[in-house]
C-alpha cells in the first residue's frame, strides 16, 4: 500500500528526527558563514550610530541593560555592539536594569570580555571610566524616581573604585557621575531590552535626555512610532540593527569610498540636512567585524526561517494530496 503513496504522502510519515537533524547540521554551518547582506542600513540604527558619535569622553550615558540568555542571539550583540563603540570613544557610562535579577550578570560576563580584548592601558576601569549599578525592581516606579531626581534616586549607592586598594566610594564622587547633578546632564539613555521597558523610559523620560533603545525583532515594531515621532533617537532592531552597527563601526557613514571603501551609505536626513558622515571606529576594518554576531548569526538564522518555511510548504502540500486521494478513494 505505501508503495503506491505519492513522495507527499510518505512526506508526512517523515520521522522529524531527521528533521531537527538536518536543522542543526545547517543552522551550525551557518555559524562558519560570513556573507555580506546587499542591505543599507536601517534609518533608526543610522539614528543611534549617529547620536552615539555626538558624544565625547567628557559625556556619561546610562545603559539599561534588560536582557537575560533567554534573548542572547540578538541582545548580546546589541550590547557588544554599544559598548565597543562607547569604549572607543572613552565615554564613561552606568549599567544598571531595571527588568529582571539575572540581567545584571549577564552584561557584565560581556563587559568583563569586551575589556579583556582592549590593549592594557586603555581598559575600563570600575568607578573611574564606568559604574555597574544591579537590579533595580518595579520598572515604573524606578524609572520615575531617576527621572525625577538621579542623585536621590541612587543616593547612599558606593562603588569599589579599581586601583584604590579595593576601598568604596561614594558613587556621586567618582569621576563617572561627580558632574552629574541631574538626568538631563547624562548624554544619553539607551535600553538594551527584549521587553516593554522602552515604552516606560519614553513615557518616564522623554524630552530629559536622548533616548535611544537596541531591540529584538519581535519588539522592534511596537517601538517604530516612538522613533518616527521624534520620541526615540535611535533604535537598532534585531540581528539587522547588530549588522547595521557593525557596518558602521567598520566602514564610516557616508565617506568618501576612494579613501574608505567599505562607508556605509545613508540619506537619512538628506531632505532638509546635510548627509551625516562618521568616521570608522579608530584602527577598525570590515575585517575585524567579518565574523561579528550581526553577520554571524544573520546567515544562520536565515538557513533556519527557510527550513520553517520549506516544512510549512511540504506539509501543506503532503496534507492536500493525502485529502484528495481519499476522496478519489
Amino acid at each position: 500500500m505505501s508503495e503506491n503513496l505519492s513522495i507527499w504522502e510518505k512526506m508526512q510519515s517523515f520521522d522529524r528526527r531527521w528533521l531537527y537533524l538536518v536543522l542543526i547540521v545547517l543552522v551550525t554551518f551557518g555559524l562558519f558563514v560570513s556573507p555580506d547582506i546587499p542591505a543599507q542600513p536601517d534609518e533608526s540604527s543610522v539614528g543611534l550610530y549617529v547620536t552615539l558619535d555626538g558624544l565625547d569622553e567628557n559625556d556619561t550615558i546610562l545603559i539599561q541593560s534588560d536582557w537575560t540568555n533567554s534573548t542572547r542571539g540578538e541582545t548580546l550583540g546589541h550590547l557588544e555592539a554599544l559598548l565597543r563603540t562607547v569604549m572607543a570613544k572613552r565615554i564613561k557610562f552606568v549599567m544598571y536594569t531595571f527588568a529582571d535579577p539575572q540581567a545584571p550578570q549577564v552584561s557584565r560576563d560581556a563587559l568583563r570580555r569586551l575589556n579583556d580584548e582592549l590593549p592594557e592601558d586603555k581598559r575600563y576601569k570600575l568607578g573611574i571610566d564606568y559604574l555597574e549599578l544591579g537590579y533595580f525592581p518595579n520598572a515604573e516606579g524606578a524609572t520615575q524616581s531617576l527621572g525625577n531626581n538621579i542623585r536621590t534616586f541612587w543616593e547612599g549607592r558606593k562603588t569599589r573604585v579599581e586601583g584604590n586598594g579595593g576601598d568604596e566610594m561614594d558613587i556621586f564622587r567618582t569621576p563617572v557621575l561627580e558632574n552629574i547633578q541631574k538626568l538631563e546632564d547624562c548624554g544619553m539613555i539607551c535600553v538594551v531590552t527584549p521587553s516593554n521597558t522602552i515604552d516606560i523610559a519614553v513615557e518616564r523620560l522623554s524630552g530629559k535626555l536622548p533616548i535611544c533603545c537596541m531591540c529584538t525583532g519581535v519588539v522592534g515594531p511596537q517601538i517604530l512610532p516612538y522613533y518616527n515621532a521624534g520620541q526615540v533617537a535611535g533604535l537598532a532592531i534585531g540581528l539587522k540593527g547588530v549588522y547595521d552597527m557593525e557596518m558602521m563601526m567598520a566602514g564610516g557613514l557616508n565617506l568618501d569610498k576612494a579613501d574608505y571603501p567599505n562607508s556605509v551609505r545613508s540619506d537619512k536626513y538628506s531632505e532638509n540636512k546635510a548627509l551625516p558622515v562618521v568616521s570608522p571606529i579608530e584602527g577598525k576594518s570590515s575585517a575585524d567585524y567579518s565574523l561579528g554576531r550581526g553577520k554571524k548569526y544573520y546567515a544562520a538564522l536565515n538557513i533556519a526561517l527557510a527550513l520553517m518555511v520549506l516544512a510549512v510548504i511540504a506539509g501543506n502540500i503532503g496534507m492536500y494530496a493525502a485529502k484528495r486521494r481519499e476522496r478519489n478513494a
